[in-house]
């Protein structure tokens, strides 16, 4: 058949199937939705769902969902998830779940989360098996993370490793960190290990950062160190330190720095901070600064701390401030 022939068939198509939709065809609605779509016409989508969803089509309601949400009106859109929710479309439950977890309602999403999860749907396995991996309920957190892992879900792989390492079980953890690596976005990673830091979730965000790791991304072995040394993991801390360090990673020599100062060898935390200074590291600057300080040497004080403070550094400049105090109490001592 010809292009000619195919695009006049098409426009028939088309036109039947726009009468059909003014005359209440809810089917024929919803294909015009669709149609719409496809053109990047999202308002005459938008119109065509709704009367469609009107009319009791389940699918037109999810989607009408979805565009409402993707133009932020989420109450609008929560109330179409729960229209087709509540006529059984599990896609439209899973989406419900996440949207009353972003308003704070944990109950409700795990109710929805379950009885998407019942159904099915794998996203929503993850979901149910991250919140109760929050509430300390690990065994019904692994089965969950589990099953959304073994379907090929990354946020299960990532639950379901925090799970194991928080159950002692790092070495059962670690296949599935590689295979979240593997099936994962390196840069999404690293930014999930960062939220579950700023929620103060160590165990996720380790779970995250190990499977960045695996994914390449060469930040993901420093923020694994910071989050282990947090934890009191200095051994392991330092090992991730070593490999961000060998790549060039200044603030994994400091940090290798602290570590060496922690444990009374000013020698080595020397020579790590002059390693981070030479790549232009902050706080490298202030503690070979501090360091200098305790060793009375206040010219060398002087320069590494006018050195972070020149930087625009607040902390600098009030350590620069405090060694000028002490030198002028010490120098009104004597005489």
């Amino acid at each position: 058949m010809g292009a000619g022939k195919r695009k006049w068939n098409t426009r028939v198509d088309d036109y039947l199937n726009r009468k059909a939709a003014e005359r209440g065809h809810v089917i024929a609605m919803a294909r015009m939705g669709s149609t719409a779509l496809e053109r990047g016409d999202p308002d005459e989508a938008e119109a065509w769902f709704r009367k469609a969803a009107a009319g009791g089509d389940r699918a037109a309601m999810g989607t009408l969902a979805h565009l409402l949400r993707e133009r932020g009106a989420p109450e609008q859109a929560e109330r179409w998830y729960r229209e087709a929710a509540m006529a059984g479309d599990s896609h439209a439950m899973a989406r419900l779940g996440n949207l009353c977890a972003r308003r704070g309602s944990f109950d409700d999403a795990e109710n929805w989360w379950r009885r998407a999860a019942a159904e099915g749907r794998v996203e929503a396995m993850a979901e149910l098996g991250r919140l109760l991996h929050r509430r300390g309920e690990l065994e019904e957190a692994e089965h969950w993370a589990g099953q959304a892992a073994g379907a090929g879900n990354v946020e299960g792989m990532i639950t379901l490793g925090a799970v194991l390492c928080d159950t002692g079980r790092t070495r059962e953890a670690e296949p599935w960190w590689r295979r979240a690596g593997e099936e994962g976005d390196a840069s999404a990673l690293c930014e999930l290990g960062l939220e579950a830091e700023r929620r103060n979730d160590l165990a996720r965000a380790e779970s995250c950062y190990h499977a960045a790791a695996a994914a390449g991304a060469p930040e993901a072995a420093v923020r694994l160190g910071l989050v282990l040394h947090r934890r009191g993991e200095l051994d392991a801390a330092e090992r991730w330190y070593l490999k961000a360090a060998k790549r060039g990673d200044a603030a994994a020599m400091t940090n290798l720095g602290v570590l060496a100062n922690d444990r009374n060898d000013p020698g080595e935390a020397t020579a790590w901070y002059r390693k981070a200074a030479e790549l232009g590291s902050v706080p490298a600057y202030s503690n070979l600064g501090r360091l200098a300080a305790e060793h009375g040497n206040f010219q060398e004080a002087e320069h590494w701390f006018r050195a972070a403070a020149d930087t625009g550094d607040q902390a600098g400049q009030r350590d620069l401030d405090e060694l000028y105090r002490n030198a002028g109490a010490r120098h009104r001592q004597r005489f």
